[in-house]
């Protein structure tokens, strides 16, 4: 976690220091090396949010590009006292969580009827095999094509990335992740450095949750603008703009 509360304050983690984690309320430590981002850890092996796993450093990473006050934020259902907390919630109450490792469809799927109006962000660096199959989309016409490019009127109708429909998305795609009911990014560059500029690990795919028979469809944009997209508060008015032209042109 990055977050800690220190003196009844949200504080990052610094050398030596100790803290209370702000949902179970025990204590935490400062994890200060030099070769992983600081971070606080549990001093006790204290089951915390049932929902998160242990932290690598992609998800540090992710937390990063975002705010410190939108990190880690809890939500509450009213309603029933349930509780969560949010890897990255906006201040309009956008909600990201980052997931690296495998998550059964239970829980993913209570997850999202939790959170609503959120998106995942997903490691598809983990299982070495699944960027080589999706590497197809580049390579055969048969399995992907671009339907329509994507440009941001605001922007000089500057080009940021395509539409890309996709046959036999169990194929190429996570299967874990094609019943979401919410869009899935799926991050395939992860900590690697990649200095080939055209390299389209540099592009994060974003499975739309719209499905039209055996298809479904991606949005393929740079990494740099689904960040700053993300921090404007623009991105899910964007997203649905385009899960709106999509389904006007699937109906025709």
């Amino acid at each position: 976690m990055l977050i800690a509360e220190v003196d009844g304050k949200r504080c990052k983690a610094t050398k030596n220091a100790k803290g209370i984690c702000p949902y179970c309320k025990s204590e935490v430590i400062a994890k200060c090396g030099e070769q992983k981002i600081a971070h606080w850890a549990h001093k006790s092996c204290k089951i915390c949010d049932n929902w998160h796993d242990k932290e690598t450093e992609w998800h540090l990473m992710w937390k990063n590009y975002f705010p410190e006050s939108w990190q880690e934020i809890i939500k509450y259902d009213v309603t029933t006292g349930e509780k969560h907390i949010a890897d990255v919630c906006t201040e309009k109450g956008f909600v990201l969580e980052f997931q690296h490792s495998a998550i059964n469809p239970e829980e993913r799927q209570s997850r999202e009827n939790f959170y609503k109006n959120m998106n995942w962000v997903v490691d598809g660096t983990r299982l070495k095999n699944d960027f080589k199959r999706f590497v197809k989309i580049i390579d055969d016409i048969s399995i992907a094509r671009v339907i329509f490019p994507i440009k941001i009127p605001n922007q000089n109708n500057r080009q940021v990335g395509n539409i890309i429909e996709v046959n036999y998305p169990e194929e190429i795609l996570p299967k874990n992740w094609l019943n979401s009911t919410v869009p899935v990014v799926f991050d395939f560059k992860g900590l690697a450095s990649i200095d080939v500029p055209s390299d389209i690990r540099h592009f994060i795919f974003c499975l739309l949750p719209i499905k039209n028979a055996y298809k479904r469809y991606l949005i393929q944009i740079s990494r740099l603008d689904f960040i700053g997209n993300a921090k404007t508060g623009s991105w899910e008015f964007f997203i649905n703009r385009e899960m709106s032209i999509l389904e006007k042109i699937i109906k025709r």
